[in-house]
């Protein structure tokens, strides 16, 4: 489609050449034709002209002859000016008597079919008021010859008015000729054969039929371009092509052989006003074309500022005369070739490839612009060409904005190309180009292949911490040295045209694909330098980071037959490498029921909310004094209906990713507090509830009024409820959290800390946040007595909480002797596989009925230091 669209873009282009190449061809016949009827007319003719100005206006022809001092110059060198007087001109023809005296070829061209010999007199201004002509004789009174009327039977007398004139038989004619006109200053009169004048009048027209078949193909392909994408630049365009179209019409006089002459006296008396809205048409074209609206740069607004002078000065030109409004105009065009120029290389500096068209057509615009004023204004010699310099530039130059068009067509369409396969932060190439990849060496029926996954280490975490620019810095700061690392090793391969071979997925990490065919490389070898090229690009504002980079392999068939399966399973190889002390992993089935889609999961997770389809699981709490049940952890399980059980590390994780932890904590409390009131009833047992809440659902904005409400529906009392707080980034400096767990504690709920030495539960948390109680992670209370720096840790966190005045729960108890060193630690409560594991809501009750009044086996002697809850 996008090559269809540009062939008919060049297509309109070289129709354009074509027809370019015809109007010069054809204007250069009239060169020739113009110098060929020189050189007959000079070796034929002794011509002698002389002038008078008459400033006034008012001299008539009896005035003329006898009072009028004429000045002889060449035909064409008469000093022309900007203002509002009349032209006398004499003009004396010279020849032997006798058409013997002519060469055959002269005698030819100089005779008309009624035997008499005929020239004729041409003033090439279509704009002329007043063209007349009288024959001088010695003996007779002066006779008229020719008068312009208004609306002459030939309408080529409107586009070159012209005069014939028979000559005498004596060899010597003479002739009194008057020019006034009202438009530009300069007006050439030439001398013709009848035979080469019918060949120049036939050449113009078709000159500017080729001239209006350029404007209407390229004015009607571009109305089409804009109606297809309405891009304003078009129609800029096209305005700027019909006011040119206009100008010309009306300076060359060929708008009379397509407009009525009412038609053309309009145009003519509005021709300055149309020549100030050709300059706005080209400088908006410009100004949009070139891009200055999206680039954001200080001079769209100085050029816009000054089409607006512009435009002001087009309406106030109207209020002024014709020779006030020219000067006016021909004052303010270098000014606006100034600003234009400026926008066109300025642009250049930027991108010349996005503006070579356009700055070449402007090289033949300015020339044209240059030298038809000059003609018109009488300060360089007239020729057929110089006298229609601008019609020339104005087809060159649209000629290279046929290509110009077409050039940002593809400009366009390959930035769309752009966006769409690289992405707009970074510039890296997106995963589509990889999947684009894998796919054609599956068509291909490559058999050994394996996609790469770079993760950087701990980036996710890093990344909260730097703004964007510094994000992005990186990424392209390891992008180019891993690009580096592999440039010239064939067995990495290209993903794009512009043979990048490193793609950027959404998750912060690069992939790649290797031809396992190619790969000499040991790769455990391949890989170490991959980590080594990371751990190089781990400058974080200007900070050196001991970091590296997991990687995860995943090889074609093995671990995939699909490129949107194996970059997946690549992906969660590189998470599953975080535990691994290499710090890369291939990907392994097991993986798959254990990271399934995320996005799928959240799907499912979503349902399953719905539908009630978690369970919550139970694991008693131990009073380490009187060794009787007095509480309960509620941990949530997910039994997936295709993927089976998944581990809560995995669905709590896409929960909180996907916004869903609001309705699951909700959920978990809820049934956690049914069950309990059930509980109750059918044991009779009073004893405590915990349940683990994130430090996510804290900042929730209804949190607080959902908990009240789930306990004014409930049967259970707020002071049997404790709250466990896990979180995996620190929150006490969260405002909005302390003061929702200020709230909780107000409703009589029990806040715990959880996991207490490990990741952000510290000291820090402690000390800023309102918690009732603390609980010691497993990792210092399973076998406490086999290493001394445990024992120590966990005996002087149980002392600090009591000297706090909070309750401690030691989590992990495995043994005897576990239960028994944080009893004797002064530990209150107890929690552990050596009491029981996690059971189902109905196992837990068939194991509390087991139990003698709620007591599991007859407790230790120990210090107990109790805490009011």
């Amino acid at each position: 489609m996008i090559f269809f669209q540009l062939s008919k873009q060049f297509f309109t282009a070289l129709i354009t050449v074509i027809l370019l190449a015809i109007l010069v061809s054809f204007a250069c016949l009239i060169y020739d034709i113009d110098q060929k009827n020189i050189s007959e007319l000079n070796s034929a003719y002794t011509i002698n002209s002389s002038y008078y100005i008459d400033e006034s206006n008012n001299a008539d022809l009896n005035n003329i002859l006898d009072d009028a001092k004429f000045t002889d110059s060449n035909l064409n060198n008469i000093p022309y000016a900007l203002a509002q007087q009349s032209y006398w001109i004499k003009l004396s023809l010279h020849y032997p008597i006798g058409k013997n005296s002519i060469t055959a070829n002269a005698q030819k061209s100089f005779i008309q079919d009624n035997g008499n010999e005929q020239l004729i007199l041409m003033a090439e201004h279509s704009m002329l008021d007043t063209f007349i002509v009288y024959e001088l004789s010695a003996l007779n009174p002066p006779k008229k010859v020719h008068q312009k009327l208004s609306s002459p039977i030939e309408k080529s007398q409107n586009v070159y008015p012209y005069a014939r004139l028979q000559l005498n038989q004596f060899g010597h004619s003479e002739y009194l000729i008057k020019v006034k006109n009202s438009g530009p200053p300069n007006i050439p009169l030439q001398l013709f054969t009848p035979k080469d004048f019918e060949q120049r009048l036939l050449l113009s027209q078709i000159i500017y039929g080729a001239f209006i078949g350029i404007l209407i193909i390229i004015a009607i392909y571009n109305l089409v371009l804009y109606f297809a994408g309405r891009d304003k630049v078009y129609l800029l365009y096209i305005g700027y092509l019909i006011s040119a179209f206009t100008v010309l019409s009306s300076l060359t006089g060929y708008g009379y052989f397509l407009f009525s002459v009412q038609t053309m006296q309009w145009l003519n008396h509005y021709l300055i006003f149309i020549d100030f809205l050709l300059i706005i048409f080209l400088l908006l074209f410009t100004i949009y074309f070139l891009r200055y609206d999206q680039l954001k740069h200080w001079a769209y607004k100085a050029s816009m500022i000054f089409a607006v002078i512009v435009g002001v000065l087009t309406l106030y030109s109207l209020s002024l005369n014709e020779l006030s409004q020219t000067k006016l105009f021909f004052s303010l065009q270098p000014l606006f070739y100034i600003v234009a120029l400026f926008l066109i290389f300025n642009r250049l500096k930027r991108d010349f490839s996005w503006a070579r068209f356009y700055f070449l057509s402007w090289v033949p615009l300015l020339v044209g612009a240059v030298i038809q004023p000059m003609v018109l204004l009488n300060q360089l010699e007239y020729s057929f060409l110089t006298g229609h310099a601008f019609l020339f530039a104005i087809m060159i130059e649209v000629t290279f904005m046929a290509f110009a068009l077409a050039e940002r067509i593809r400009r366009n369409e390959q930035e769309k190309l752009t966006m769409i396969a690289y992405h707009q932060s970074n510039h890296l190439p997106r995963q589509t180009n990889l999947e684009h990849k894998i796919s054609q060496m599956l068509k291909e029926d490559s058999q050994d292949f394996t996609v790469i996954v770079i993760k950087p280490e701990q980036f996710q975490r890093i990344e909260l911490y730097i703004d964007e620019p510094t994000r992005v810095c990186f990424i392209q700061d390891l992008n180019h040295k891993l690009s580096s690392l592999f440039r010239f090793n064939d067995a990495v391969l290209d993903i794009t045209d512009q043979y990048e071979k490193i793609c950027y997925l959404e998750n912060c990490s690069l992939a790649l694909v290797i031809d396992n065919a190619k790969n000499d490389q040991d790769i455990e070898l391949f890989i170490t330098s991959i980590q080594q090229a990371a751990s190089d690009a781990f400058y974080i504002k200007n900070l050196k980071l001991p970091l590296s980079a997991y990687v995860g392999l995943a090889q074609f068939p093995a671990h995939g037959s699909s490129s949107s399966i194996l970059i997946s399973n690549a992906s969660i190889a590189a998470n599953n490498a975080e535990i691994c002390q290499s710090k890369w992993a291939f990907y392994a089935m097991k993986d798959s029921e254990n990271s399934p889609s995320s996005i799928q999961l959240a799907i499912d997770l979503e349902k399953a909310i719905k539908n009630q389809g978690f369970e919550l699981f139970h694991q008693p709490q131990i009073d380490l004094k009187t060794n009787k049940v007095c509480s309960s952890e509620c941990l949530i399980r997910w039994h997936h209906p295709v993927l089976g059980a998944i581990s809560p590390d995995i669905f709590i994780s896409v929960a909180e990713d996907f916004g869903l932890m609001p309705s699951l904590t909700l959920w978990v409390v809820e049934t956690a507090l049914s069950q309990q009131a059930a509980l109750t009833e059918r044991t009779g047992l009073n004893h405590m509830v915990s349940i683990n809440i994130s430090g996510k659902d804290l900042i929730q904005v209804n949190f607080i009024d959902d908990i009240a409400a789930i306990i004014d529906r409930g049967d259970i009392k707020a002071e049997k409820i404790i709250f466990e707080l896990t979180e995996s980034i620190s929150f006490a400096q969260n405002t909005i959290a302390i003061g929702t767990i200020e709230k909780l504690i107000a409703l009589g709920i029990t806040i715990s800390i959880d996991d207490f030495g490990t990741g952000y539960s510290s000291l820090s948390q402690i000390n800023q946040l309102p918690f009732q109680e603390l609980k010691i992670d497993r990792e210092f209370v399973e076998n406490v007595c086999s290493d001394n720096k445990r024992k120590v840790i966990a005996e002087t966190a149980v002392k600090m909480a009591k000297g706090l005045g909070l309750e401690v729960v030691a989590e992990g108890i495995n043994s005897t002797l576990d239960e028994e060193t944080l009893r004797g630690f002064g530990c209150d409560i107890g929690q552990g596989y050596y009491y029981a594991k996690p059971m189902s809501f109905e196992h837990y009750l068939a194991w509390l009925q087991d139990l003698s009044n709620g007591q599991i086996p007859p407790s230790l002697e120990g210090e107990y230091l109790p805490v009011e809850k």
